[in-house]
């Protein structure tokens, strides 16, 4: 019984052949995902400024929002698109559509409570 038969050189050089090169993640993926803890951050902040004014905080955290708001939207586009690319590693690509589309969705339901 042979369990282990060496294969040949054009075996191997036929499985290189077939062998996607899956070396790098995709460019999109990772703005969408910096893009998306930078949100965090940014809400964290303007969280943080409101309660320590005692919810007096002005129209600048307000502003502050809608414009992460809007950056979410475009971080969940950008991290769409980066679907599109090939032979590429789509970690990343997940984790900033679903983190872009969840900030997005949640300050728009905070602001949908409050109007």
């Amino acid at each position: 019984m042979i369990f282990w038969k060496k294969k040949t050189r054009e075996e191997r050089e036929a499985k290189k052949a077939r062998h996607i090169p899956l070396t790098k993640y995709t460019e999109g993926g990772r703005i969408a995902t910096l893009m998306g803890l930078i949100h965090i951050f940014l809400i964290i902040l303007t969280i943080t400024a409101s309660v320590s004014k005692r919810g007096h905080a002005g129209i600048y955290v307000g502003v502050m929002m809608l414009l992460v708001m809007i950056s979410a939207a475009v971080g969940f586009v950008i991290g769409i698109n980066s679907f599109k690319e090939m032979d590429k590693f789509f970690r990343y690509s997940y984790i900033g559509t679903i983190l872009n589309a969840s900030i997005w969705i949640g300050i728009l339901g905070l602001y949908m409570t409050y109007i």
